[in-house]
């Protein structure tokens, strides 16, 4: 059947600092749809975030929606919670701050700037990271590209709180964005800030999206995901760590490090416990998805058990890739996305003066509402379409 998220007046309160800027309310939430629940410990790096979703992209921090901060009186989430729901949470996290992306406002205009980040107060050391995708590596994003998208956001049934995974494929992209799922696979309400994972063919995964908006009222339609690598240098500057162990922060060249590798295989599959804080028991040896792997000094890196064959394919299920969902493999690639600039290349975007054109966002809409801080917003949106 499908499903619908309603275009209903939305009420939002900003603090004094931002009332200049913000001329128009966060738009509504979106959810994961099309999918079904992940098993306990699947996917332990996505995470709930006060009525958002986001990423743990290091031990001390987490990725997700600029417009979620509005949802949280403009201050960002005070925790970053674990688990597979909100209502049995297996642990929660303190954030010490979060920052949105320089001058981002709830303008079209800036829309591929929809990034923010907390840094945690305490680090998580025993959660796996799926790093982000960086370098020669983004190569993989191409039409047709097979994906996971994960979210504690509304699924089929309306529900809000669980963490949901599909998988689904690119369309293309939307200038500094990225166009993915549709026909009934997508995000929807609450899923926002959250993440769009990818396999690399040497079987090991990667964080590339940020869950940013819906492309019509409809959650059955395609998504908007913004590209973690294009904000991978803002994200180093302002934090003070490296989120990425493998590639230069501010070029994506390749410079592995001696944590460049040991990554998960298989995110999906909850192999272990939380008390064992989701330990993936299929690792990747050393990185060297766009170039020579780190060397230590004595010249040998070791290798570690990747659960893969020689021919790179999973010695389990006969050479296909595992996705780290359940009899799902990785598609390979088609070839180069062009366009990777400018419009999409899917044909099913509608030009940029479109006056019906009608963006949706994937914030919850259970998310609580913050109190009167100097702003009262009164919008209420259009009718639309899908572009």
């Amino acid at each position: 059947m499908r499903r619908l998220a309603l275009a209903l007046p939305l009420i939002a309160f900003a603090p004094a600092a931002h009332a200049e800027r913000l001329t128009t309310a966060p738009l509504p939430p979106q959810p994961i749809v099309g999918g079904a629940p992940v098993e306990a410990c699947g996917w332990p790096t996505t995470v709930h975030l006060d009525g958002c979703t986001g990423t743990l992209v290091h031990p001390e921090l987490v990725v997700f929606a600029a417009h979620c901060m509005f949802f949280a009186g403009g201050q960002g989430p005070a925790t970053a919670d674990f688990g597979e729901t909100v209502d049995t949470l297996a642990r929660q996290v303190p954030t010490a701050g979060c920052t949105m992306f320089p001058g981002w406002v709830p303008d079209e205009t800036q829309f591929g700037n929809d990034v923010a980040f907390c840094t945690l107060a305490e680090a998580v050391t025993d959660v796996p990271i799926v790093p982000v995708l960086m370098g020669c590596e983004t190569d993989v994003l191409m039409p047709d590209q097979e994906i996971t998208l994960v979210g504690f956001g509304l699924d089929d049934t309306f529900s809000f709180g669980t963490k949901n995974e599909v998988v689904t494929t690119i369309n293309g992209f939307e200038g500094p964005e990225i166009n993915v799922g549709g026909n009934g696979t997508s995000s929807c309400n609450g899923d926002s800030g959250g993440p769009a994972y990818v396999q690399l063919p040497d079987g090991s995964w990667r964080v590339f999206g940020i869950t940013s908006r819906g492309t019509s009222a409809s959650c059955d339609d395609p998504s908007i995901y913004g590209l973690i690598h294009s904000h991978v240098e803002w994200i180093e500057t302002e934090s003070g760590l490296d989120i990425t162990p493998c590639h230069d922060s501010a070029d994506g060249t390749w410079n592995p490090g001696e944590d460049c590798g040991g990554f998960p295989l298989t995110p999906g599959i909850g192999e272990t416990s939380w008390d064992q804080g989701c330990g993936a028991l299929r690792l990747s040896g050393p990185s060297a998805t766009c170039g020579d792997p780190f060397m230590e000094d004595t010249g040998s890196t070791g290798q570690a058990d990747t659960g893969l064959d020689e021919s790179g394919g999973s010695s389990s299920d006969g050479g296909s890739t595992d996705t780290g969902l359940p009899g799902g493999t990785a598609s390979g690639s088609t070839g180069p996305l062009e366009g990777t600039t400018g419009d999409a290349t899917t044909g099913n975007t509608a030009p940029e003066d479109d006056p019906d054109t009608v963006i949706t966002c994937s914030c919850s809409t259970d998310a609580p509402v913050p109190r009167p801080l100097a702003l009262l917003l009164l919008l209420f949106l259009p009718a639309i379409r899908r572009r």
